[in-house]
């Protein structure tokens, strides 16, 4: 597997204290994504402070296995591993060797996702993962292949087939001008979580911490004109909150 990070003692990707896994890879193009030296398959040289690095390493399964086995005492808590990118559901049929040993040791394991990914990925995924915590975009279909170059009807179908099997389910909510957040976007937000009942919902405002990761790797992030204001998003809250969903405000 080509990972960047191995992230220990992670309070924000899934319950409890987690070891959080990124893989590097992505299918789709955020501009405002913030790893984004895990969008590319490749290792990726960068510069940063006049010192040169490789951003990737691969690691065998059992490293990583090993790896992940060091921090176990926390998942007895409560916690788990959580695999994360990029977009770990890319690399599902090369991790699940690894999947099927950490649930046979039960090790809860989270996965986070765009979700636009083959229906054959999360049919294997979804023997193993015990929460999904799932990004909720662009749901505009135009407006999703032009801005992310994501599928949204595939996304739609990969959502029902979940929720046929599970409800353990965390929806995040970036909230970027004009892109996620403008008012055709949200109210399709607010009819989509009508629709479907997740554990939790977590929004949150996009920032620009990325930016040096983004200038190391020579490569542009989209500049955040206008942020959300504290206002705006207790306003979401609120809505949100109407369908007797639990949210969240977060700071990543």
């Amino acid at each position: 597997m080509l990972i960047t990070n191995i992230q220990r003692f992670s309070l924000n990707d899934g319950p409890g204290i987690r070891t959080t896994i990124f893989l590097k890879g992505c299918n789709l193009n955020c501009q405002w994504c913030a790893n984004p030296e895990n969008i590319s398959f490749e290792k990726e040289k960068y510069i940063k402070n006049n010192i040169e690095g490789i951003y990737g390493k691969n690691v065998t399964l059992n490293e990583l296995e090993k790896e992940i086995l060091k921090d176990k005492i926390y998942y007895e808590t409560g916690g788990g591993v959580t695999f994360s990118g990029g977009e770990p559901l890319l690399h599902i049929n090369e991790l699940e060797p690894l999947l099927k040993r950490l649930k046979k040791q039960k090790i809860n394991m989270c996965i986070e996702t765009a979700l636009m990914v083959s229906q054959e990925n999360i049919k294997v995924v979804l023997q193993y993962i015990d929460t999904f915590i799932i990004d909720i975009k662009i749901l505009d279909t135009n407006n999703c292949k032009k801005i992310i170059g994501g599928d949204i009807n595939l996304y739609m179908k990969n959502i029902q087939t979940i929720f046929e099997q599970t409800q353990q389910v965390i929806f995040r909510i970036p909230l970027i001008k004009p892109y996620t957040y403008n008012k055709q976007n949200l109210c399709k937000i607010y009819e989509f979580l009508d629709k479907y009942k997740p554990l939790k919902v977590e929004i949150f405002k996009t920032h620009n911490l990325a930016k040096s990761k983004y200038e190391s790797l020579n490569k542009k992030m989209i500049k955040i004109e206008e942020e959300i204001s504290k206002a705006e998003i207790e306003e979401i809250k609120t809505n949100i909150a109407k369908f007797n969903i639990n949210v969240e405000i977060c700071t990543f």
